[in-house]
């Protein structure tokens, strides 16, 4: 017998003989633990809903009834059932704040989904001057940068980079579009972004000027487009709460001013925001918080204050790409809070929304193509129009000119923020609906 196989079996006996330690006996007890934790927690979870953290809908228990025979032999109905026990296990908000932690103790940042602009985009081709002087003045003195972001006094903005073939792809794009849709008014309303107005002129270098770009595209979009001026009312107002301060999105307010312009537009008699009661949802910090971590807006959150404007509005929000799950609300919801306060306006981003209004004509309707800047404007529309069809590209699949045939549409809004327009992937998005 050689010396390795005396050692083996030397070893092998050792460990025969060996009494379990009291450690042992420990990590087995907290072993079991977490196990009988988790296993009796599966009684107690919730059934969907929303997470405020990761911002987005949780998977709800599969319902046997829609089971098929292929969702069982494929493995699919049970796939779902273990989404669901991911999404709802009891306390998943508090580990996941957790691991957040841990992930920043580690020196981890949380994954954030952002447009990454240089800080010195310049804009050579787009250079016409903004002659509006009446507004011109600096709300904020001080500057300070927090990676692609400007932490400027009491707020948080994204620099605008500008992406000139990006932009002129837009314009094509929405041409294509007034040439294509036969029959049909086209309008075209460009949303500068926060930083448009509240960067300070001094600091005018860390960021391109949007203005600009927004007429580049109105001189090339052509005859069959209407352009909706939403820059200069919104730079008039400019001192009103029209942007969230921890935030990309735009407010109600902002929203309804650029409602007032495409109505002059449209000829069309825009109602008074007023006229309606004040809901507020306190605490909103959004996606600007969650990247910056800027303790100045925790301090001072955003409040999301909006006016749900007509009495019986309903609207059915499709849920999936297919257009088959569907559930009608009225298109603000009273579940929308913390970080996802914004999905007040019309739950949040879908494939089609349809709000009607029983105390307009029907035959009077109008369709939105937007990404999230629309959630807060195409409600206004419901007082001018009996249905409001609101589409997002980014998760519609269908031909635009075959969706307005069939349901006799007339009115056709494209609504873009300045981000959105200079992000080819959003403009590739828009290019599907001509398929």
């Amino acid at each position: 017998m050689n010396n390795t196989v005396k050692k083996y079996d030397n070893l092998k006996n050792k460990n025969a003989t060996r009494k379990p330690k009291l450690s042992d006996y420990l990590n087995i007890g907290i072993c079991t633990l977490i196990m009988m934790f988790f296993f009796v927690s599966m009684f107690f979870t919730t059934n969907g809903g929303v997470s405020q953290q990761e911002k987005r809908k949780l998977a709800s228990f599969p319902k046997l009834s829609e089971m098929t025979s292929d969702d069982l032999l494929s493995g699919t109905y049970f796939s779902k059932i273990d989404e669901f026990y991911k999404d709802n296990f009891v306390h998943r908000d508090q580990f996941l704040a957790l691991s957040d932690k841990i992930d920043g103790l580690k020196g981890v940042e949380s994954e954030i989904k952002m447009t990454v602009v240089s800080n010195n985009a310049t804009n050579n081709s787009a250079t016409a001057k903004d002659d509006d002087s009446d507004s011109d003045k600096d709300m904020y003195k001080n500057v300070e940068q927090i990676g692609t972001l400007l932490s400027i006094d009491n707020i948080v903005c994204e620099a605008y980079g500008f992406n000139e073939p990006t932009i002129n792809d837009y314009a094509e794009t929405i041409k294509k579009f007034g040439d294509t849709l036969k029959g049909a008014n086209v309008y075209n309303i460009l949303v500068p972004t926060h930083v448009e107005f509240a960067l300070p002129s001094k600091y005018q270098n860390l960021s391109a000027k949007e203005k600009p770009a927004i007429d580049l595209v109105n001189s090339k979009i052509g005859s069959n487009v209407t352009p909706v001026d939403a820059y200069s009312i919104l730079k008039k107002h400019k001192t009103e709460y029209i942007y969230f301060k921890s935030d990309h999105h735009w407010t109600q307010l902002g929203a309804y001013y650029a409602y007032t312009k495409y109505c002059e537009a449209a000829d069309l008699k825009p109602f008074k925001l007023k006229d309606y009661p004040l809901k507020k949802v306190e605490g909103f910090l959004g996606t600007y918080y969650s990247a910056s971590k800027d303790q100045k807006l925790a301090d001072d959150p955003d409040v999301v204050e909006y006016r749900p404007v007509g009495a019986d509005l309903t609207a059915t929000i499709y849920e999936d790409s297919a257009l088959t799950k569907s559930f009608e609300a009225s298109p603000y919801s009273d579940y929308s809070t913390g970080s996802n306060a914004y999905g007040t306006f019309l739950h949040g981003d879908n494939p089609l929304t349809i709000i009607k209004n029983p105390d307009v004509d029907s035959s009077k309707k109008v369709v939105v193509i937007k990404e999230s800047y629309g959630n807060a404007f195409a409600p206004l529309l419901t007082q001018n129009y009996g249905e409001v069809y609101v589409i997002d590209p980014r998760y519609f699949n269908g031909n635009l000119n075959d969706f307005i045939k069939e349901h006799e549409i007339k009115d056709v809004i494209f609504i873009n923020n300045m981000v959105a327009v200079g992000s080819q992937s959003r403009v590739d998005e828009l290019k599907r609906l001509l398929n």
